[in-house]
């Protein structure tokens, strides 16, 4: 009993959490310039990402249970620890959890967010929409769940939306949608085989490579060209301290044996990325 609900829990894949609740909380602290009370972090920063990004996970782990059969035989349901169905039925749990949720701590409009969040998580995996297997649907969809709604959802929370909080959502979005095509990287023979169009099998590895360092280099320069015309505060020359990171990300992108270590030193990048748009917003704006 205790396995199975271990690998259910896996299907939500949790380290992903860590990037959607620093996506709130930098969300948060952009609208407040500080840190946001700590009930608010807890309701809303941690409790809505567990639900519906564990419910976007885990229905993804339903849906692509073939492909991983193929690149990712350890998981949950290749593996035989629990079956399909059971994740299914676990996915409509924390899809309703989601929604309670945004019922007891949301007004009707912030709800909003959150019903985005489920409509784009559920055709992202099924079909007929299954937006994972439409090229460069994909990476935008992701970075639209991972980035845009949940940075100014958090945000909206506690101001009006205005254009700083609409250019910074923009450079980050722009971020996540092309280092999210790392992944692809790893998948390339089960998305293969299973005839998954995704863009390194659309566009070619080169050109794939070229966007996921193209997208993690958009808030890396935009934010201190940006700072250096004194539209946004002196604060965000402080992103030119990510180029070593990026320079290492290359250097695994062009390892096919690295493909898995570049994807997470990818997620980890946005994430870092993310939360400092929080601290340098909150150390001032002009």
């Amino acid at each position: 009993m205790i396995t199975k609900a271990v690998a259910l829990i896996r299907t939500m894949r949790p380290m992903t959490w860590v990037s959607v609740i620093v996506t709130i909380l930098a969300g948060m602290m952009i609208a407040l310039r500080g840190i946001p009370p700590l009930q608010d972090i807890v309701f809303i920063a941690v409790l809505f990402p567990v639900f519906i990004l564990g419910y976007a996970n885990s229905l993804n782990a339903y849906t692509d249970y073939r492909i991983d059969r193929i690149t990712r035989p350890d998981r949950a349901i290749p593996k035989g620890i629990v079956k399909k169905e059971t994740v299914l039925y676990f996915s409509a749990f924390l899809f309703v959890g989601g929604l309670l949720l945004s019922i007891v701590f949301l007004d009707l409009t912030r709800s909003l967010f959150v019903i985005a969040g489920l409509i784009l998580a559920t055709t992202y995996s099924i079909r007929p929409t299954r937006i994972k297997a439409r090229g460069a649907a994909a990476p935008l969809a992701i970075a639209a769940g991972y980035v845009l709604i949940p940075l100014v959802g958090g945000f909206d929370i506690y101001s009006s939306l205005n254009s700083d909080i609409m250019i910074i959502a923009a450079l980050l979005t722009a971020q996540t949608a092309g280092a999210s095509i790392s992944k692809d990287f790893i998948d390339l023979k089960g998305d293969d085989a299973l005839d998954v169009d995704t863009v390194p099998l659309t566009m070619g590895i080169n050109t794939s490579r070229a966007v996921v360092m193209g997208g993690l280099a958009v808030p890396v320069v935009g934010f201190p060209i940006l700072a250096v015309a004194g539209l946004f505060s002196p604060w965000f020359l402080v992103y030119l301290g990510l180029v070593p990171w990026m320079a290492y990300i290359h250097i695994l992108m062009g390892n096919t044996n690295s493909y898995e270590k570049a994807y997470i030193n990818c997620f980890f990048f946005c994430t870092a990325s993310i939360l400092l748009s929080g601290i340098t917003y909150a150390g001032g704006i002009s």
